[in-house]
């Protein structure tokens, strides 16, 4: 039996043939594929035609369910943060300015600002 629902990346879905409850973890629109991951952490393929004939309905996660990857990666991702936060140099810290690379700049400026002050002091 086909259905209106489209596969949505989030989102849970329950076959009604076996109650079957699982969430969409990625679409590969080029390849015409679905990947699908159940409740108890199975991950299956499905082409666009094998979707179209599922009978489906919208559903709400699991209270219980907990997705592991998903845990790993907010781990990671903290982890980077908190990473990131050691290397910045502590407030006030100058080992890493380089006096001489700003002075450089300055001088490059300092030619094309001898022009705009000429440029104003004449429409003074």
């Amino acid at each position: 039996m086909s259905h209106e629902l489209d596969p949505k990346v989030g989102r849970w879905y329950r076959r009604l043939d076996d109650e079957q409850l699982f969430k969409v973890v990625s679409i590969d629109e080029d390849e015409g594929l679905v990947e699908i991951k159940t409740v108890d952490g199975e991950i299956e393929e499905l082409d666009s035609t094998e979707w179209v004939e599922l009978d489906l309905e919208a559903a709400e996660a699991p209270e219980d369910y907990v997705d592991h990857d998903e845990e790993e990666d907010e781990d990671e991702d903290e982890e980077k943060a908190a990473d990131e936060d050691d290397d910045r140099p502590a407030r006030g810290a100058r080992d890493d300015w380089d006096d001489d690379d700003d002075d450089d700049d300055l001088d490059d400026d300092d030619d094309d600002d001898d022009d705009d002050d000429e440029d104003y002091d004449s429409d003074r």
